[in-house]
């Protein structure tokens, strides 16, 4: 996918971040000096003591060439969602910790920048899943996740009892703690800790894993890019949640179901040219290799 040199530049930014007023000053200069116009969303925009210059992530996406975030994955994950389905290509600036979708760190943003503003950068385009509460055969909401979509419980739940079907097929019941539904994007995140595959970032298709499952045997599975995957509560002692992406949250109760498929959508991500991702996950992951 080919990049473009940037007219107007979006900047979106964690304003509990304690760098991020300093950066946002940088960026700010470095656009102006670059004569490149700047549209701040309402959070960058408090930190400047202007907070009426801002505007909603949603306008950004309609108007800007290219969107900077300043903050950390957390951040990320919310402009995608306010972006509403906007191909805006979105550039991460890491201001938090781990930082697999705001690779680069705050200290190399003039440099970073820069080369972004000259047209120098790679996209990658991720799919989100498009995910579906439905009670009594009635759909109640529906949400897009970049990341992952997850069933829990509570923490002073008991287990719950899930059962999953793929395409209208049963694949089995688990009694389990819960289930995610990962992208490849949202590989690296929780379902990796629960035991999933990391996916590489043009593949298709979805991960489902399950949290803590009493039965060893159960595994995760990776369903194809337009597979259909409903997970019905079928027991559960005290509250279930629907985590999209981390962020957003909603009550669930025994016979309600979730429908999870490819979105529609995705989220144009800018990187700097020629990062490695193999190398990402060997800095981020602390892979090392053996001693031999």
């Amino acid at each position: 996918m080919k990049a473009r040199t940037p007219k107007i530049v979006g900047i979106a930014a964690n304003p509990d971040k304690p760098q991020a007023r300093a950066c946002l000053a940088r960026l700010l200069q470095l656009l102006r000096d670059r004569k490149v116009a700047a549209l701040l969303d309402h959070r960058a925009a408090a930190i400047t003591h202007h907070p009426n210059a801002g505007c909603a992530i949603r306008k950004i996406g309609r108007e800007a060439d290219l969107l900077i975030v300043l903050g950390g994955d957390g951040t990320m994950l919310r402009v995608a969602r306010e972006l509403c389905g906007a191909t805006t290509p979105v550039f991460g600036i890491n201001l938090g910790r781990l930082g697999f979708l705001t690779s680069v760190r705050s200290n190399a943003l003039v440099e970073a920048v820069g080369a972004v503003l000259r047209g120098e950068y790679d996209l990658t385009e991720c799919q989100e899943l498009r995910t579906t509460l439905l009670r009594d055969g009635k759909r109640l909401e529906t949400s897009d996740a970049l990341n992952d979509v997850v069933v829990s419980r509570s923490a002073f739940s008991r287990i719950v009892r899930l059962r999953l079907a793929i395409d209208g097929e049963l694949l089995t019941e688990y009694m389990c703690d819960g289930m995610i539904f990962a992208t490849a994007t949202g590989s690296t995140a929780y379902s990796l800790s629960a035991g999933g595959p990391i996916m590489l970032p043009h593949t298709r298709g979805f991960i489902i894993s399950p949290i803590c499952p009493h039965t060893l045997s159960n595994r995760s599975v990776i369903a194809s890019p337009d597979s259909v995957a409903r997970c019905r509560v079928m027991s559960a002692a005290g509250e279930l949640l629907l985590t999209i992406d981390g962020q957003v949250q909603s009550r669930m109760r025994v016979g309600d179901e979730v429908e999870v498929r490819r979105s529609p959508h995705t989220v144009r991500l800018a990187t700097p040219k020629g990062q490695s991702y193999f190398e990402l996950l060997r800095q981020k992951l602390n892979w090392s290799g053996a001693n031999v």
